[in-house]
């Protein structure tokens, strides 16, 4: 039985499963943790010591694929956003709320880890609830991200931050102010599906602030409805506006979405009650405390201080601040590897003819191999029998055991050994290997892998590094589902003219393979001279034995000269066997069968 702990653990791993799901290329190494916004995250390799951490860098990974996967900025000039940081910050406050929901409707488990974010970082105190001592921009986009997130991300035990948002907002921005802003958002912040209409409603709050007077009479009701006219107009007016002739076809159906939505649900949506009139619904006005302590001017310096924001840098960006904590988490001490994204064999370069010869030159081998194996899988699936102090059937041949008071007097059957494994078969294609090495490694992997096949309840996947003309790349040879032929067909493309041997990148790949496999026991299988490259061997070292750690099986089979110098090899293998050719393989693998298919 694999352990978790391998999967806990590894970072790589996890970001590679999840972009895989997710469609996003999520790399883990380096010191820093970002993404292009398009189609590439990175993060750093951590040390995770608890599930809790764990969860939350997941959450950094789901919240940054989601920008990807549900395209943000899809419609949007971004030169809208120079020189006005409230309205990016509003904007990322909304498209963060857009874009987590659609994850989590799209992938319900990944609420959890973007949830861990907030609970950690409300544990921790790195993320203490604002006061009306903060500035401005601050007390705004408070107000707006905990709004959003307690009553339309139902993160209820963010409460507090919202309540403590909304006292500092009418303390430093005024009442009347915050009445003009719920009554904006809430009828469309819960129906905001696009980039645009993000992007539009943030607009909409920029122009009301822009527009707001602190010293103003109290809105009635009619300001109320000019107010969303207002940002029906304003959703129209910023889409012809917009310069960005890409997004011409996106801006006009979103204009038809907006207009439908956001206008006419004010008079009829059930939720009418978050929307306060300032003549009648008393319950919204400040307390008498507060309304005595209100002073407009300072209000008023708010508002303009937060008009007179064109520095990019201020803008409010809460998702930058966790990343900046992630900083405080160590991180491994080995050396990072990012895991390969497997490629297809060019079929172009496929020579039948050498398939099909390298196909019958180890069909006998391969026969030899399966004979071998079988054997030694019938005899540890045969049923034994032992005696027992109960069950159904009594060993006459044993009851002489009654008078020393033996009560071990039954027949029992011992249970068979279950067989339901996934071996990966990796190939060294480097430089190095040129010539007979090649060969003798090709032979090698065709052999097992038909040799294997032929079990019942064991399943091969087979793939082959560097690429030809790539650094680290890795070519994936044979999926579970594809025919052995179809491993043959590609080996023919294969002439060891790597230009390195990244061996610690090729396990990453294989463990990736095998933990992807739902079989219950994981067998890597690695061909090889036995020379990884000087950046790849400590990786190496450490994968396999973490692998071994969380019950996955390692073997390496090496080929050539290294013979000479097995103590080099076992290095970085505890399970090797040593070919010269086909011949050699077909003895060496009797010794290790048991351990690939049955051996707990």
């Amino acid at each position: 039985m694999i352990s978790n702990k391998l999967l806990a653990d590894s970072l790589p791993l996890i970001g590679a499963g999840l972009g895989d799901k997710l469609g996003v290329k999520i790399n883990v190494g380096g010191n820093q943790a970002f993404t292009d916004g398009r189609s590439y995250i990175q993060i750093p390799e951590f040390d995770i010591t608890s599930k809790a951490q764990k969860d939350a860098v997941l959450g950094y990974m789901a919240h940054e694929a989601a920008h990807i996967k549900f395209n943000s900025f899809k419609g949007i000039n971004t030169n809208n956003f120079n020189g006005k940081p409230v309205l990016h910050s509003l904007w990322n406050i909304i498209e963060d709320l857009r874009i987590e929901n659609a994850m989590i409707d799209s992938m319900i488990g990944t609420r959890k880890w973007m949830d861990q974010i907030w609970i950690n970082r409300k544990a921790d105190g790195t993320r203490p609830p604002v006061t009306n001592e903060d500035n401005p921009i601050t007390v705004l986009c408070d107000y707006m991200l905990f709004t959003c997130r307690v009553t339309y991300r139902d993160q209820q035990y963010l409460t507090e931050y919202l309540e403590a948002a909304e006292e500092a907002f009418i303390e430093v921005l005024g009442w009347k102010l915050q009445m003009k802003l719920d009554a904006l958002i809430h009828p469309k912040l819960g129906e905001i599906k696009t980039s645009r209409q993000a992007f539009n409603l943030a607009n909409t709050i920029f122009d009301l602030i822009e527009n707001h007077e602190p010293d103003e009479d109290e809105p009635d009701s009619s300001d109320e409805a000019d107010n969303s006219d207002e940002a029906d107009n304003s959703d129209e007016a910023d889409s012809s506006d917009d310069t960005s002739s890409d997004d011409s076809d996106t801006n006009s159906s979103t204009e038809t979405d907006d207009d439908g939505s956001c206008s006419n649900q004010t008079s009829t949506s059930d939720d009418s009650d978050v929307t306060p009139d300032s003549e009648s619904d008393t319950d919204s006005q400040p307390s008498s405390d507060t309304a005595e302590s209100a002073d407009p001017s300072k209000h008023k310096a708010a508002i303009e201080q937060l008009k007179s924001l064109t520095s990019d840098d201020d803008a409010f960006d809460d998702m930058s601040s966790f990343v900046d904590s992630l900083a405080i988490m160590p991180q491994t001490e080995q050396t990072s590897l990012n895991v390969p994204t497997a490629t297809s064999v060019s079929r172009h370069l496929i020579d039948d003819d050498s398939a099909n010869g390298l196909l019958s030159r180890v069909k006998g081998s391969s026969n030899q191999l399966t004979n071998k194996m079988q054997a030694v899988v019938e005899e540890e699936l045969r049923t034994k029998r032992r005696t027992a102090k109960s069950g159904k059937r009594l060993n006459t041949r044993v009851l002489h055991r009654v008078k020393s008071g033996d009560q071990r007097l039954f027949t029992r059957k011992t249970e068979k050994a279950e067989i339901d494994t996934i071996v990966e078969i990796s190939l060294d294609n480097s430089g190095s290997m040129d010539g007979y090495l090649i060969n003798v490694a090709k032979e090698a992997q065709l052999s097992l892998a038909l040799a294997l096949e032929k079990l019942n309840n064991v399943s091969i996947t087979a793939s082959a590094f560097p690429l030809d003309h790539s650094s680290k790349g890795v070519y994936e040879l044979k999926r579970e589902s594809d025919s052995v032929k179809s491993l043959a067909r590609n080996l023919s493309t294969l002439t060891a003219s790597g230009y390195n041997t990244p061996s610690g990148t090729a396990m990453m790949h294989s463990l990736k393979t095998v933990l992807a496999s739902k079989r219950d026991r994981k067998v890597i299988m690695m061909i090889t001279d036995g020379s990884p490259d000087g950046s790849e061997a400590v990786p190496l070292a450490n994968l396999i034995r973490k692998a071994e750690r969380s019950g996955i099986i390692v073997i390496g089979i090496a080929v050539g000269s290294i013979a000479n110098y097995k103590e080099c090899f076992y290095e970085f293998f505890n399970h090797a066997i040593f070919i010269q050719d086909i011949a050699d393989l077909k003895k060496e693998m009797f010794s290790v069968t048991r351990k690939i298919l049955t051996e707990s």
